[in-house]
Order: C-alpha cells, then sequence, then structure tokens
C-alpha cells in the first residue's frame, strides 16, 4: 500500500511539473511584437530628434542635433532603405549655459571641429531587411557621411511602435578622428593629458515617422 501511494505522489508530481514547463512557455502578454507594412515613411523632423555625448578623458558634455530631412522605404521583399541628412548647423550643447555653452558650440561648429560652414550637411544612409527582425530589433547597415568623408558602420535599431505612427530608437557610436575631426584627438597629438577628447560620439536617435 505504501508503494502504491509513494508512485501516486510521485506521478502526481511530475503531471505538476508538465503544467508548470507549459505555463512557462507561455509568451508575455504584455509584449508586442510589431511589424512593418510595405511603403515610404517619412521622418517627422519636429517630433524626432538627436541627442549626442562626448567626453574628455575626466568629464563629458552632451545636446542635441536637428534632422533636416529623411525617409525610409520598405519594399515587397522585406529590404529596408533609408537617407538621414542632418543639420550640423543645429548643434546644441545642452549641460551648459550662458557664455560656457555659446563658447562650446561654437567651439563645435568651427573649422578644427565639424566646420559647419563648408559641410552644413551630415548624411546617413541605412540599409536592413525586415526579416531579421527580432524582438522588435533590427541589424542596420549604414554610410555616414561627415565632412563628406564617408566611413561604413553597424548599429541596432528598437522598433518602439507601428500604429499609428511607425516609431524607432537606436543607439549609433561613431570614430569622430575617421571624419578629419581632430582637435584634441589622442591620434593625432601627444602629451594631451586630460586635455585629450576621446574619439568615440554617442548618438542616442529618437524617430517618429509620418
Amino acid at each position: 500500500m505504501i508503494k502504491i501511494y509513494f508512485q501516486l505522489t510521485i506521478l502526481i508530481s511530475l503531471i505538476f511539473i508538465g503544467c508548470e514547463k507549459k505555463a512557462d512557455k507561455k509568451p508575455n502578454a504584455n509584449h508586442v511584437v510589431h511589424s512593418l507594412s510595405s511603403g515610404s515613411y517619412d521622418v517627422n523632423t519636429t517630433e524626432s530628434r538627436l541627442e549626442w555625448s562626448g567626453r574628455k578623458v575626466a568629464y563629458g558634455h552632451n545636446g542635441t542635433l536637428m534632422i533636416k530631412n529623411g525617409s525610409v522605404e520598405i519594399l515587397s521583399n522585406g529590404n529596408i532603405n533609408g537617407k538621414f541628412d542632418i543639420d550640423m548647423n543645429s548643434i546644441n550643447v545642452t549641460d551648459l549655459e550662458g557664455g560656457r555653452k555659446n563658447s562650446l558650440e561654437g567651439h563645435l561648429k568651427a573649422a578644427d571641429f565639424f566646420d559647419v560652414v563648408q559641410f552644413p550637411i551630415a548624411s546617413i544612409v541605412i540599409r536592413a531587411n525586415k526579416k531579421n527582425i527580432k524582438d522588435n530589433r533590427i541589424d542596420i547597415n549604414a554610410d555616414l557621411t561627415i565632412k563628406n568623408i564617408t566611413h561604413p558602420i553597424n548599429f541596432t535599431a528598437s522598433i518602439i511602435d507601428s500604429q499609428p505612427q511607425l516609431k524607432m530608437e537606436a543607439n549609433i557610436v561613431f570614430d569622430r578622428s575617421k571624419y578629419d575631426v581632430r582637435f584634441g584627438s589622442g591620434k593625432f597629438f601627444q602629451n594631451l593629458g586630460d586635455k585629450m577628447i576621446l574619439d568615440d560620439i554617442n548618438i542616442a536617435a529618437h524617430l517618429n515617422f509620418n
């Protein structure tokens, strides 16, 4: 009798364990899978924003940039092509005020940085395929052009929403020294100490489309 009771106990336990495993496999009810429909999407330049950050050895600065125009086209075969133009005259510093803010903005726009008088527009051309979307994330291949110099970059974008508007976010990192932005770079100047400015610039892109 004890043996039969013991066997029944094991059987019931296995049934409950099996039920728990099946329950664990249920998808999260709060997780929404976004799908991209074929068509053209124009970026909303008012609602979209680019947030930049750069650092010296000891501290950093951050600010914003404005998108001049841009669009993404999703083809019936899933290919995604897009291009965005960035207004380099819109360089804005958000962590400083008054004279220090104006001074840094003027320096970033000057010839030894981004030289916005001669090169007022930067651009990025993107390529991807929506079949590679996984967990609302998609890998992007791109060409970034600054000061008429172009280099490939790669990053991952997140689809935040698809209805009623397409919204995407991405974190982009590029090496400014590749685009002839040399000021304070350890690749071009020695013995800079704590005045050295790191070459990597981070861009957090928040894109809303019409």
